[in-house]
C-alpha cells in the first residue's frame, strides 16, 4: 500500500512538472525602471567577447531552400569544448534597410553593441550570454512578409541549427527540448525588427519566454485595441497564461517614429490584465515599457538592452 501511495504521488508530481514546463519563474529581477547608461560605462573593460559567423539552411513554406547567415556574439571565455557551461541566448533582429551586420559588423570588428555586452558581463550586471544577429530577409519576399513570418524560420531552422552547435540550455533540439529551455531564450528587434518581434511573440511562445521590442509596435497605433486582443488570443491559443512570458518594450522618446504605435499598443495591452500585467518588476507582472534618449536608432536598442537584459532569463 505504501509503495502504491509513493507511486501515485510521484505520478502526480510528474504531471504537475509537465504542465508547468513552459511557465517562467517569478524571480526577483532588478526593477525595470529605466536609467540612462553612464557615457563612461563601456570604458576600461578588458574582457572582450568575439564575433563569429553562423551559416544555416532554411526553406520557404513552399519548400524552396535558401542559405542564411547570422553574426554571433560569444562572451569572453566561451569554450566550444566546455559542454557543461550553458549560456542564455538573445536573438536580435535589425530594422528596415539593415541586415545581419547591423549590430555586429563582422569577425575582427568591434561595435558599440559589443562594448555594451562586454561591459555588462565584466561588471556582473548579467551572466555571460550569447547574442545571435540574423536577418529576416528571404529571397524573393518583401520586408513585411519576411518580418511577419520569421517565426517559421526561427522555430524550424535557426534555433535547432544554432543550439545544436553552441552551448545553450537546450539539452537537445527536439521541440520538447527547445520548449523546456524557453526561459533561457529571448528575442528582440529594432523598428521593423520590433514588428518581427511582435510576430515572433505570436508564433514562438513554445520556444521563447522573453521579448524586447524596440522602437515599434505591430502597427502605427490606430488599431491598437484589436492588436492587443490579437496578442492575448495568441497567448491563450498557445496554452500559456500571464505567468509564461515577459515583455520589456522601449522606444527612443516622442521623436521616435515608432513612439505612437508602440505607446498606443502598450496602453491597450494594459487594459487586458488577465494576460498582460504592467509592472515595475517582473516579479509582479510581465509587461514593461520605457522611453530613452536614443531616438529611432540602434542607440536606443543599446540603451533599452542595458536595462532589459538584467531582468531576463531564469
Amino acid at each position: 500500500m505504501k509503495k502504491l501511495i509513493v507511486f501515485l504521488l510521484t505520478a502526480m508530481l510528474l504531471v504537475s512538472v509537465a504542465h508547468a514546463e513552459g511557465t517562467a519563474r517569478k524571480m526577483d529581477f532588478p526593477d525595470n525602471t529605466f536609467e540612462e547608461m553612464d557615457p563612461n560605462y563601456i570604458t576600461g573593460v578588458s574582457q572582450r567577447g568575439k564575433i563569429a559567423i553562423f551559416t544555416y539552411e532554411a526553406q520557404t513554406p513552399e519548400g524552396e531552400a535558401y542559405t542564411k547567415r547570422a553574426l554571433v556574439y560569444l562572451p569572453y571565455g566561451y569554450d566550444e569544448a566546455d559542454k557543461e557551461t550553458c549560456y542564455n541566448v538573445l536573438y536580435l533582429m535589425h530594422g528596415h534597410g539593415g541586415g545581419y551586420t547591423t549590430f555586429f559588423r563582422g569577425v575582427g570588428s568591434i561595435t558599440t553593441m559589443q562594448f555594451v555586452l562586454d561591459a555588462m558581463i565584466e561588471k556582473g550586471q548579467i551572466e555571460p550570454m550569447i547574442v545571435v544577429a540574423p536577418t529576416y530577409m528571404v529571397p524573393g519576399r518583401d520586408d513585411f512578409w519576411c518580418a511577419a513570418n520569421f517565426s517559421l524560420e526561427l522555430n524550424n531552422y535557426l534555433i535547432p541549427a544554432f543550439e545544436s552547435q553552441y552551448n545553450t540550455y537546450a539539452q537537445d533540439v527536439t521541440p520538447e527540448g527547445i520548449r523546456a529551455s524557453r526561459t533561457h531564450r529571448a528575442f528582440g528587434g529594432f523598428s521593423m525588427g520590433a514588428l518581427c518581434t511582435w510576430n515572433v511573440f505570436q508564433g514562438s511562445l513554445d520556444q521563447i519566454a522573453y521579448y524586447m521590442p524596440c522602437c515599434g509596435g505591430i502597427s502605427f497605433g490606430d488599431d491598437a485595441a484589436s492588436m492587443a486582443a490579437l496578442l492575448a488570443a495568441k497567448v491563450a491559443e498557445a496554452g500559456y497564461t500571464k505567468d509564461g512570458f515577459f515583455i520589456y518594450a522601449g522606444c527612443g522618446g516622442e521623436g521616435d517614429v515608432g513612439y505612437k504605435g508602440l505607446t498606443a499598443q502598450i496602453e491597450a495591452m494594459k487594459e487586458m490584465p488577465d494576460t498582460f500585467v504592467y509592472c515595475e518588476n517582473f516579479r509582479d507582472g510581465n509587461l514593461y515599457y520605457t522611453q530613452c534618449s536614443g531616438g529611432h536608432s540602434t542607440k536606443s536598442v543599446e540603451l533599452i538592452m542595458y536595462k532589459a537584459l538584467p531582468t531576463f532569463f531564469d
